[in-house]
């Protein structure tokens, strides 16, 4: 028998086993790393895939999914660590060469920037800059008495539900409060009319005396505005009675409105409507903390001739035409 042929043999088979022995104990025995994955906060949303045991090299792109009202915010390590190359992105791709613990952080959004979350914000796209309730609403997108004017240009707030308001929120009724004074005339169309001041404006002087001023005679429902127009065009000038003159007074009434221009002297026709209708008018300025009329005469912004103008006794109802240099009172309207 031939032992020596025999022993290369069995030395090769002995190194061919141990070498399978290896390699079969580097394929059963990998490295294996734990990926643990926190959310923030819990109901901010979900990160796909779970956590769980990978082996060492395998690549791993997790998900981030935010909820409802929640937008992703970031990716951590080990909960504090932004990791900068994922900034903004909600998907995050990941080597695994060691054991990894990330966070997703989600945050509650606020779509218009109000401070006020989409959760709880009722109107969600308020303009940058504008003052908003608890509901993240402006007065521009709120109309409280739901009278079809949103509550910032809103001047009568509290409109029962189902009336006719204007473009300002009031109710159209006679004796009502509305920009500024009460409501003593309405037109036929139901829409537009006047508006008397609530006080006296500063008495004074009609001004240009000895001098006829163009376009400011007119006397009819609605030529007072003409007729004051006319007379702050002329630059009018008074005898030093009185430091202003009339039509100048009435068009200082402060406006709640855009409307810088909206008072004027009142015509003839306008002022003796006031006179007529002046016991409930006094009574409902009475009622708005306004201020009745007195029982004097008030200046027309109706002009006749050079140096009179025409006036309205409050005291008696008496229609004159009184001298320009004349220092009468002055009682704004406007219209609407």
């Amino acid at each position: 028998m031939n032992y020596r042929s025999k022993i290369p043999q069995y030395v090769c088979l002995i190194l061919i086993g141990l070498l399978a022995t290896i390699l079969s104990c580097k394929d059963d025995g990998p490295n294996n790393y734990i990926l643990d994955i926190d959310i923030v906060p819990l109901n901010g949303g979900t990160v796909s895939p779970l956590s769980g045991t990978y082996e060492g090299g395998d690549t791993i792109t997790l998900t981030a999914m935010p909820n409802e009202y929640f937008t992703f915010d970031e990716w951590l390590e080990n909960s504090l660590i932004p990791l900068n190359d994922s900034l903004g992105s909600s998907s995050l791709t990941l080597v695994l060469n060691s054991s990894k613990n990330i966070t997703a952080t989600f945050i509650l959004t606020d779509t218009d920037n109000d401070n006020i979350t989409d959760e709880f914000d009722l109107c969600d796209e308020t303009l940058d800059g504008l003052a908003v309730d608890e509901n993240g609403c402006a007065d521009v997108q709120k109309d409280t008495d739901e009278d079809g004017i949103n509550d910032a240009i809103d001047t009568c707030p509290t409109t029962p539900a189902g009336e006719n308001v204007d473009t300002n929120g009031c109710h159209l009724v006679l004796g009502n409060y509305a920009l500024g004074g009460i409501i003593f005339y309405i037109d036929e169309t139901l829409e537009h009319g006047y508006i008397v001041s609530l006080e006296d404006s500063q008495s004074g002087e009609w001004g240009c005396a000895d001098e006829e001023i163009l376009n400011s005679d007119g006397s009819i429902l609605g030529s007072g505005y003409v007729n004051t127009l006319a007379i702050l065009a002329s630059d009018c000038k008074t005898f030093g009675i009185s430091p202003v003159t009339a039509a100048y007074s009435a068009s200082q009434v402060a406006s709640i409105d855009e409307d810088e221009s909206a008072w004027y002297l009142p015509s003839i026709d306008e002022l003796e409507l006031l006179y007529q209708e002046r016991e409930w008018i006094d009574d409902s300025l009475s009622a708005y903390n306004g201020e009745r009329f007195e029982n004097t005469t008030y200046w027309s912004s109706t002009q006749d001739g050079a140096d009179k103008a025409k006036s309205v006794s409050f005291g008696n109802g008496l229609t004159t035409s009184s001298y320009k240099v004349s220092v009468n009172e002055v009682r704004a309207i406007r219209t609407f």
